[in-house]
Parts: C-alpha cells; structure tokens; sequence
C-alpha cells in the first residue's frame, strides 16, 4: 500500500522484514527553509523599520460614560487625567520651567528688545544671551539648553509686554514721520501750485498747436495714401486683366495643340489596323 507519491511501496525482503520507507523530503525541506527565510527576512525587516521611528502614544480622554455626544462631565474628565498623570505632569512642569524656545525663535522674535549694534549676523546663541542679560536680571529666571531657552512661568508674559511696548512706540514713531511727511508734501504743494498752473496753461496752448499741426499733417498723409490706394487698385485690375487674357489665349493654344496630336495619334492607330488588315 502507498501512502503518497513521494513514498515507495515496501516490498519483502528474504526473512519476511520489510525495507525501511524512504521519503523524499529534498521538496519539502526546501520549501520549510524558504517558508522560514521569508519570515526571518519578514521578521528582521519590521524589527529595523521600528527601531528608526520614535513612537508616540495618544491618551483618549472620554468626555462621558455613555458616549453621547456634547455631553461633558466635568469629574469624570479630571479623574481620567489625574489617572494618566496629567495633572502631576502639569504642576510639576510649572514649578520648573513650562516655556521653552528654541535659540532661532527667541532671537526673531525677541532681538528687537535690544539695539541693533549688538545684535552680530550668524551667532545666534551670543545674541540670545545679549537679550537675556540686558533685560533679566535674575539668572534663575531662565536656562540655557544645548538647543532651546527654559523660562520660569510668567517670563514668556513678560517679553511679550515688553514687545508690545517697543513696537508700540515704533508705531508711534512710524506714525510721526509718515504725518510730517504728509505735512511737508502738502506744503510743497502749496508753494510750487502757481508754478503748476502756469506750466498747465502753457502746456495748453503748446498742446493746441501740436494739434492743429498733427491735423494738417494727417490730412496730407491721408490723402497721400489714398491716392496711393486709388492707384494700386488700378494697377492690380489692369494686371488681373493682363493676366487672365495671356491664361485665356495660352489655353486655347495649348488645347489646339491638344486637338492636333490626338488627330495624330487617331490617324496613325488606323493606318496600323489598315496594315494588319491588308496583310490578312
């Protein structure tokens, strides 16, 4: 009896024993071995694509119990965030230092608090640290990180009034030499007006002669071009004339000539057929 087609049947040897059944097991191992590579590659490439990513894990907070929508229930919220660590997490970052700013951001924003001689071009750090000291006193205030600026609470606050006030008075300033500006064009205005008036008065009359001389000098060029005109039509009429007689006369020239040598051609296929014939 065999089992399958890879598996020989056993035939009986001399003292009733049966040789032992052989398998061909090359197929199969190769395919177990292929089936495993494929997994171990599988395997090892998930293994390096999780090890280059930074994982990043999201806390749901449920807003109610029975999950209906706009219903906010107000302990239900704490107790969830006081579970996830949330509020410690908050407390213990406001004792410390909550506000952070990284070196390019603090200086765009905040090195308009100082003169512009100390503020160099490239070295951010240095003028991050000229900000600091010339408007902070207290150095426990703030901290310097290898990339970012760490700031008690109220700090940010307190830079931001700062701001507010320098570019306040900016704008007060901006606003100052815009009026006068105003002011002195208007005067300008006013003392060279006389000055304008005549030069338009002028420009009139100048412009009233520049007229009448462009009027005359249209009518002469007008009627040149239509004279012009008049006589290239009737040059191109006398040519069409021209040419449709020498298309006429040559064409019934050539269809005479035509006429002719079909004639020709007519009268010598019938000698042909004349000379057959007779010689029939």
């Amino acid at each position: 009896m065999s089992d399958t087609g890879n598996i020989s049947s056993p035939k009986r040897m001399a003292g009733g024993k049966a040789p032992p059944r052989r398998q061909n097991t090359g197929t199969l191992n190769k395919s177990a071995r292929t089936v495993g590579g494929q997994f171990k590659t599988s395997l090892n490439l998930l293994m390096d694509a999780l090890s280059t990513t930074v994982p990043h894990f999201i806390r749901c907070i449920k807003p109610n119990d029975d999950k209906e929508p706009f219903g906010f229930v107000r302990n239900r919220v704490v107790q969830q965030l006081r579970a996830c660590g949330v509020i410690e997490t908050v407390r213990i970052s406001a004792a410390g230092y909550p506000s952070r700013w990284s070196y390019t951001e603090f200086e765009a924003r905040y090195s308009i608090l100082v003169h512009s001689s100390r503020i160099r071009r490239g070295e951010t750090l240095l003028n991050c640290q000229t900000v600091l000291t010339s408007l902070v006193q207290d150095t426990d205030k703030y901290q310097f990180g290898k990339t970012k600026i760490f700031f008690r609470a109220g700090q940010v606050a307190f830079f931001e009034k700062m701001r507010s006030e320098r570019m306040f008075r900016a704008c007060v300033m901006m606003q100052a030499h815009v009026r006068g500006w105003v002011a002195a064009r208007y005067y300008r205005r006013l003392t060279f007006s006389a000055l304008k008036v005549q030069c338009m008065v002028r420009g009139l009359i100048a412009r009233r002669r520049a007229r009448k001389l462009r009027q005359y000098n249209a009518s002469v060029r007008i009627q040149k071009h239509a004279k012009g005109w008049a006589q290239r039509i009737k040059y191109h009429r006398l040519r069409l004339s021209a040419l449709l007689i020498q298309s006429r006369y040559r064409a019934r020239v050539a269809y005479e000539e035509f006429l002719r040598v079909k004639y020709d051609v007519n009268a010598r296929i019938i000698q042909v057929y004349c000379c057959c014939l007779v010689e029939l």
